[in-house]
């Protein structure tokens, strides 16, 4: 399997080939599902452009392979890519967008990573093509992102009220139950703690929202003036930043370029790469605490309805395995917040709020058999 400039080509380094083929194949029908079901106009337009760009890389790739006589893996669609469409078909196509960018700029790290790797001409040649519209396409999603923040924080908001209404309701009820061993004051413990825990949580992220927003514009500000008697030098101080991340010369003086002609979007980059400030949720505080409150109360009826429903020794079974269900989709469902993977996140969220009612429920045990 050497190439003619006698670079071996090892069964590992096939596979990777292989792999890339098959990634740039499914991404390109996910992009194409995705502008099929985007209302925007002109991020389906840009979606479309994006699977044109997967399409062109693929057939690179096939090229590759057939040029090293290397089997040409079937069109399929990754089950990764199968996910990112169901979770935009329930919850919208922006929803995903911070997904779609994660998965591009972990695509970018790959490609520059076997670029070090594999010193055929063909494929160094290849990367060459490649990897600058890899990084066209990462500063493209990126500008997209920078539109979403609304539907972001509302995610979050959501997404944090569920979790700790699914973790503290359960593991309230659980010690409740432990303790009483009846079933009137598990229901009146869990709906008192499903309006306090509300009322609690929406508190808690209005003021939270709020002092981050005004941290934020006060840092901006601060910026703002900087830009404007140093344009060249925060440019400069920007393109380090990349440059100390991993970029290259050339990707980030495109990127630090690109940002710069948004005033606004050119002050959030320097915010978050030079002092650690992400961008703060620009939505009304009100709204967002809102949103926290109704996901806690709603999410926290889950481990209650049981002891409403079921005599107490099936509901605590019942209420633990409904709750652990919730919880796992609700952990799954926090990785279009955190980028990370949804089968961990929910298999961490469900152990949390698991183990959290165990200990609050063998408490409420002894708690019994002392004050009995």
């Amino acid at each position: 399997m050497a190439a003619a400039n006698a670079f071996e080509w090892r069964a590992r380094d096939v596979r990777e080939l292989q792999a890339n083929y098959v990634d740039e194949v499914s991404s390109q029908w996910l992009y194409e599902a995705l502008a099929a079901m985007d209302k925007d106009a002109a991020r389906a337009a840009l979606l479309r452009s994006l699977a044109s760009f997967e399409e062109k890389h693929a057939g690179h790739w096939r090229e590759l392979l057939d040029e090293l006589r290397q089997a040409v893996p079937a069109r399929q669609r990754m089950v990764e890519h199968q996910v990112l469409a169901l979770l935009a078909r329930l919850a919208g196509v922006r929803a995903v967008l911070p997904l779609l960018h994660k998965a591009e700029v972990d695509g970018i790290a790959r490609y520059k990573d076997q670029a070090s790797r594999w010193k055929d001409e063909r494929a160094q040649a290849l990367f060459k093509q490649l990897l600058p519209e890899e990084v066209s396409h990462e500063v493209e999603l990126f500008d997209q992102l920078q539109e979403t923040g609304r539907s972001a924080g509302v995610l979050r908001s959501m997404i944090l009220g569920a979790n700790d209404g699914l973790g503290s309701t359960l593991a309230l009820v659980a010690g409740v139950a432990g303790a009483s061993q009846a079933t009137a004051p598990v229901l009146i413990a869990g709906t008192a703690g499903l309006i306090a825990g509300a009322v609690s949580m929406a508190a808690s992220n209005y003021i939270s929202v709020k002092a981050e927003q005004e941290v934020f514009e006060s840092r901006a500000g601060l910026q703002r003036e900087a830009i404007a008697f140093a344009l060249e030098d925060k440019k400069e101080q920007l393109r380090r930043a990349y440059l100390a991340k991993g970029f290259t010369e050339a990707e980030a003086r495109t990127v630090t370029e690109r940002l710069a002609r948004s005033p606004a979007e050119f002050v959030k980059a320097l915010l978050t790469e030079q002092q650690g400030i992400g961008e703060a949720s620009f939505d009304s505080p009100r709204r967002l605490a809102a949103y926290t409150g109704f996901a806690f109360a709603v999410a926290g009826m889950v481990p209650v309805l049981p002891f409403a429903l079921l005599p107490l020794p099936s509901a605590l079974p019942a209420s633990i395995a409904f709750t652990c269900l919730a919880l796992f989709l609700a952990g799954a469902l926090r990785t279009l917040v955190t980028l990370r993977s949804f089968f961990r996140s929910g298999l961490e969220m469900t152990l949390v709020g698991l183990g959290a009612a165990t200990v609050t429920y063998l408490v409420g045990l002894w708690l019994g058999v002392v004050i009995g």
